[in-house]
Parts: C-alpha cells; sequence; structure tokens
C-alpha cells in the first residue's frame, strides 16, 4: 500500500518571494559531499554551516553535495550562499509539495523530482531537488535515510561508466534516470498485487475484496499523480539545450521513454483495476443467483410435498363415507403417502434437470496472467 506522510499544501501567506524557511518538526539534515572526476573521488560529510562555505570546489573534478532533512535553516543558507543559489530555487528545494519541473537560473538550474522510496512491504514517494550548476550538484531530500541514488555512488567509487567522468550534467542525468527507474519495481508490486487480488475476486471472493480494489485504485492513483507530471519535466529538459549538452540530450531521451513506459504501464494497471470491480460485481451476482436458484428448486420442490402432507393432515373420518379418504384404511397407505411425495420429488427433479436448471456449469476461468505481466516482462526485456 502507498503511504505519505501529510505536507504543507498551501504557501505561507504575506511572505515576499524566495523566503526560504523550514518546517520545525523537520528532521535535522546530513549532509554529504562527494567529489569525482577523472578516475578519482571522495567522500567526507559536512557537519558545519562553516565547512560548507569554507568549501573549496577541484578543478577538474564534480561536486555532489547531498542533504538529507530540511529541519536546519542554517544549513540551507550556507549552502545556498556557497553555490550562488537563486533563493527561488532555494525556496522550491525547501518547499515538499512541488510540482514536477525544471527553472533554469542563469548559470544554474533546478530540477524537482518525486522519488519513490520502498519501504518493507509499503512505498511512498518524496520529493527530490536536484540543483546542478557547471561543475557542482546539490541534491536535497526531505527525510529519507535512504534513496534510490546507491546505485550512482557504488559506480562513482568504483570509477566505472560515464558517470565518474566528471561531467555534472550527465551526473544530473544519471540521477534523473534513476528516479524514473525506481519507479519499476513499485509496478512490478502493483502487478503482483492485481493478479493475486484477481485470482481472489474470482476463485475465492470475500467481503474485503471491494476495500482491497479500493486501495488498489488508490496506490495506482496516487504514483500516477506523481508520474504524469515528471513527464512533462523531462520533456523540458530536452528543449534545455543551455542546460544539458548535445550528447546528454541523446540519453535524456532514453529517460523519456522511460518515463512513458512507465505512465503506459500506469495506465494499463488502472484498467485493469478498474476491471475488477466489475468482475468483483459480476461474480457475486452471479453466486447470489446460483444461491437464490438452489433456494428457489428446494422451495418449489417441497411445495407439492407440504400440499401432501397437508391433505393427508385433515381429519377425515372414512367411515362416514367411502370417499373420505379411503387409503387412511390401507394396510400399506402410509408407505403409500411417503412414496407419493418421494415420487413427486423425483419428477420435480427430472424435470428441472431436463430444463437445464440442474447441474449448472460454473464458469471456469482458464490461469492467465493478465496484460499487467505481460507488460511487465517487456519492460524487463527493453
Amino acid at each position: 500500500m502507498l503511504h505519505s506522510k501529510p505536507k504543507r499544501l498551501m504557501p505561507r501567506p504575506n511572505l515576499p518571494p524566495g523566503t526560504l524557511m523550514v518546517e520545525p518538526s523537520a528532521r535535522q539534515p546530513t549532509v554529504e559531499l562527494m567529489t569525482f572526476g577523472h578516475g578519482t573521488s571522495t567522500e567526507r560529510p559536512l557537519k558545519t554551516p562553516e565547512s560548507i562555505r569554507s568549501l573549496e570546489l577541484v578543478e577538474g573534478q564534480v561536486a555532489w553535495v547531498n542533504i538529507d532533512g530540511l529541519g536546519d535553516l542554517a544549513i540551507l543558507e550556507a549552502v545556498a550562499q556557497r553555490f550562488g543559489i537563486h533563493p527561488l530555487a532555494m525556496e522550491d528545494a525547501a518547499d515538499t509539495v512541488q510540482r514536477s519541473k525544471i527553472d533554469v537560473y542563469g548559470d544554474h538550474s533546478c530540477i524537482i523530482l518525486p522519488m519513490p522510496l520502498l519501504a518493507d512491504r509499503h512505498f511512498r514517494t518524496e520529493q527530490l531537488a536536484l540543483i546542478l550548476g557547471k561543475t557542482w550538484i546539490v541534491t536535497v531530500q526531505e527525510e529519507t535515510d535512504g534513496d534510490c541514488l546507491d546505485s550512482l555512488r557504488r559506480r562513482i567509487r568504483e570509477h566505472k561508466g560515464r558517470i565518474a567522468g566528471g561531467s555534472a550534467s550527465y551526473a544530473a542525468y544519471a540521477m534523473v534516470d534513476a528516479v524514473i527507474d525506481a519507479y519499476f519495481p513499485l509496478i512490478e508490486r502493483l502487478e503482483h498485487r492485481i493478479e493475486q487480488l484477481e485470482d481472489d475476486v474470482i476463485f475465492r471472493t470475500s467481503g474485503d475484496d471491494i476495500v482491497r480494489i479500493r486501495h488498489l485504485k488508490r496506490d495506482i492513483a496516487t504514483l500516477r499523480r506523481a508520474v504524469w507530471p515528471l513527464r512533462d519535466a523531462v520533456s523540458a529538459m530536452l528543449a534545455a539545450d543551455h542546460v544539458f549538452p548535445a550528447d546528454d540530450r541523446l540519453y535524456m531521451r532514453d529517460a523519456y521513454d522511460h518515463v512513458t513506459r512507465v505512465l503506459d504501464m500506469l495506465d494499463n494497471a488502472r484498467s485493469i483495476a478498474a476491471d475488477l470491480t466489475d468482475i468483483y460485481m459480476a461474480v457475486t451476482s452471479n453466486r447470489m443467483g446460483e444461491v437464490t436458484k438452489v433456494l428457489t428448486i428446494i422451495a418449489t420442490i417441497f411445495m407439492p410435498l407440504s400440499f401432501l402432507a397437508g391433505l393427508y393432515g385433515m381429519n377425515f373420518d372414512p367411515e362416514r363415507s367411502p370417499l373420505n379418504m379411503p387409503e387412511l384404511n390401507w394396510y400399506y397407505g402410509y408407505p403409500f403417502a411417503l412414496g407419493l411425495m418421494a415420487g413427486t420429488a423425483i419428477l420435480l427433479l427430472l424435470f428441472f434437470r431436463r430444463r437445464g436448471w440442474l447441474g449448472t456449469n460454473f464458469l471456469r476461468v482458464q490461469s492467465r496472467r493478465p496484460a499487467a505481466a505481460r507488460n511487465r516482462a517487456h519492460a524487463r526485456g527493453s
């Protein structure tokens, strides 16, 4: 199930644009510096605002400053001062309800991304602000202890791939692509839930299935709301030729293909989830109809039996008249009455079976992989 923590939904009134503020309950930040390029890399923490302001950039290397947590205004101000970050960019980084976008401020730009996170059986999204300069990158995260960028850090430490070559714009692309690719495991988990729920609805319908379908729809809608503006943001990055060089835009087109595929998979999952409601209602109605039919057949069989039982229960005296139920004086009168009832029931059952009302063939659904699973396999192959 997808969970998100309460967020401030409206900007604070009566404050000038670019005012940097933090939530009192926000987590205290941890700042990590990673420098890399030309086959070398170093890492160290930046624990005080003074260490941030005195940071010296190494020529020919990229400086990546990662901030986890938004609870210290002095840290954020020191980062903005050291790298000359525009107040509006820093305000967007600290305000965690931004829509995915890219804004350009002269020699640097600010990219806002919804970053998906997996935690046990739940997942959620968290804002990642990526501020890109010529030779430096500042990433600002809300409050997480982990993110989807660990693979990039590992490649930098091991000096593997183009990201270790010392290009800030390519490193920014790699971060955007890592965020987009992190949605695929979430969608796989959603598809697994859809498969399991589809089988449960058809073969093992229970009263809580409709609640599970509702939760599934809400999770898909939440993910789609996060990914939909992300596609527009990546499209804007493709057009930002003054931010990403031509070589990096080639890779950015691949990231655009990935986010488009994520949206297609979410649309397909949403369609299947919508069908699950109809399937649930149809299966429930079908089973209710079967139960009603069985009860109706039972009632129909017992109607003539009740008539016969009531007939032979009337108080007639056969000694008064030979027409007053002479079978009451028969030696086999009681077996005759029981046989008449049993024969009536058997004749009714044969009649019902001949008409096709008994021995109903229940809906047999062959086990198959839903369309979402096929799309997942296609996504892996791509």
